[in-house]
């Protein structure tokens, strides 16, 4: 017995073309984007910078 025996079928109707991207949908995505961003932000150097050339 196979295991698609036992699954219905899933139709996925997706649609003609883009959604149209509202300013606050817009908003919206950039917010989950920074949430999910795992970058730590510095405060700045911990030590002053020199020119070692």
């Amino acid at each position: 017995m196979s295991a698609n025996q036992n699954n219905p079928p899933c139709r996925v109707i997706l649609p003609g073309g883009l959604p149209e991207l509202t300013p606050a949908a817009a908003r919206a995505l950039l917010a989950v984007l920074i949430d999910l961003t795992e970058v730590p932000i510095l405060d700045g150097p911990e030590r002053e910078a020199t020119d070692d050339r």
